[in-house]
C-alpha cells in the first residue's frame, strides 16, 4: 500500500510539537494552534480515507503508482524533525479521474489526480503539489481549522470530508446529517494556511532536489486549464495574493540539495496515461456509483 513512516526521534510531548517553529529557508513556518490530538489526526484520516475509497475510482496501474509514491517517499523523507509526527502513516495513490486536483487527509493519505500528472509539464510540478498538500498534513491544517469550532465525532466528519472531495449534488447526498463546516475545514484552507503550505512545500522541494519553482509553474498551469469556473484545486486552496512572487523569493533562499527528477520516467508515465481510456470527472464516476447503490441494495435482500 506504499505507506512510509516518518524517520522516529523518539517521543516528543505534545505541547513541544504545538510550539515547534521550523527554519529550513528564509521564512520561519509556526505551526497554528491545534486543540485535538495527533492520534484525532490520524484517526480522521483513516476514517476519511475509507470512505472516500470507496467513492473515488482508483487508477491501479503500479508504474504510475510506483512514480507517485516515489516522490512522496522523497518528500517525506527530508521533512523538519521538528515536525515529525511518528503516529502519521503516509501513502500515495492515484485518482482515475480527470480534474486537476489533489489532496491529502489528516494523518497523512493522499490522493494525486491522474488529470494533475497529465497536466504538468515536469516531474517537479507534481511534486510541488505533493509537497504543498504534504505541508498542510504535517502543520496539521485540517484540525487546526476546526479548533475553534465545536468538538467533532470523528466518523461524522469524515463523510462531511467525502462529500468535500466529490462535490456537487453527489457530495451534498453525501454529507447529509453530518457535520458539514467541520468536515470542509480538513480540505478547504485559508489563505494563511495556503501560503505556510507555498512555503514550507518549496523549502521541501529543495531538501528533496526539486527545482522549488516548480511549484509556481504548477500553479500557472492550474489556473490557465481551470476553464471559465476556475479550477477545482483552487477552490480549496485559494491564492493567498503575489503567490508567484514569494515563492520565488523563497526559493531564491534555498539551496536544491542533490537533483531529483527522471525527464524520461516522467514522459513514460505521461504516455502510458495518454494510452488509457480517457478519465472520468469525479462527480460523473460518483453519481454511476449512486446509481448502482439501489441495484446493491437490493441484492442483498
Amino acid at each position: 500500500m506504499n505507506r512510509y513512516p516518518v524517520r522516529g526521534l523518539g517521543a516528543v510531548a505534545a505541547g513541544a510539537l504545538l510550539s515547534a517553529s521550523v527554519m529550513i529557508g528564509q521564512t520561519t513556518i509556526t505551526p497554528p494552534k491545534n486543540k485535538y490530538t495527533v492520534a484525532e489526526d490520524v484517526e480522521l484520516g483513516r476514517q476519511a480515507a475509507k470512505e472516500a475509497e470507496q467513492q473515488l475510482p482508483l487508477l491501479r496501474d503500479a508504474g504510475v503508482e510506483s512514480f507517485v509514491a516515489g516522490i512522496g517517499r522523497r518528500l517525506v523523507q527530508v521533512m523538519p524533525a521538528e515536525l515529525e509526527h511518528r503516529e502519521f502513516q503516509y501513502t500515495f495513490k492515484v485518482v482515475n479521474a480527470s480534474e486537476i486536483n489533489a489532496f491529502a487527509l489528516p494523518g497523512g493519505p493522499m490522493y494525486v489526480n491522474r488529470g494533475m500528472i497529465q497536466a504538468a509539464a515536469v516531474e517537479g510540478e507534481v511534486a510541488g503539489v505533493m509537497a504543498h498538500e504534504l505541508s498542510h498534513v504535517i502543520l496539521r491544517h485540517g484540525t487546526a481549522g476546526a479548533t475553534k469550532q465545536q468538538p467533532f465525532q470523528v466518523g461524522a466528519v469524515a463523510g462531511a470530508i467525502v462529500g468535500a472531495i466529490i462535490g456537487g449534488n453527489v457530495g451534498q447526498v453525501v454529507t447529509q446529517g453530518t457535520q458539514i463546516g467541520l468536515g470542509t475545514y480538513a480540505l478547504r484552507y485559508s489563505r494563511e494556511y495556503e501560503k505556510q503550505a507555498d512555503l514550507l512545500g518549496v523549502q521541501l522541494m529543495a531538501r528533496a532536489g526539486y527545482n522549488p519553482l516548480d511549484l509556481a509553474h504548477m500553479f500557472q498551469t492550474i489556473e490557465k486549464q481551470g476553464g471559465g469556473g476556475g479550477p477545482q484545486f483552487m477552490s480549496g486552496h485559494p491564492n493567498p495574493g503575489n503567490r508567484e512572487a514569494y515563492i520565488a523569493e523563497e526559493a531564491s533562499h534555498l539551496r536544491v540539495q542533490g537533483r531529483a527528477g527522471d525527464s524520461r520516467k516522467f514522459a513514460q508515465v505521461q504516455d502510458r496515461l495518454r494510452r488509457m481510456p480517457a478519465a472520468p470527472t469525479t462527480e460523473e464516476r460518483a453519481r454511476v456509483s449512486a446509481a448502482d447503490e439501489p441495484a446493491r441494495d437490493e441484492g442483498k435482500r
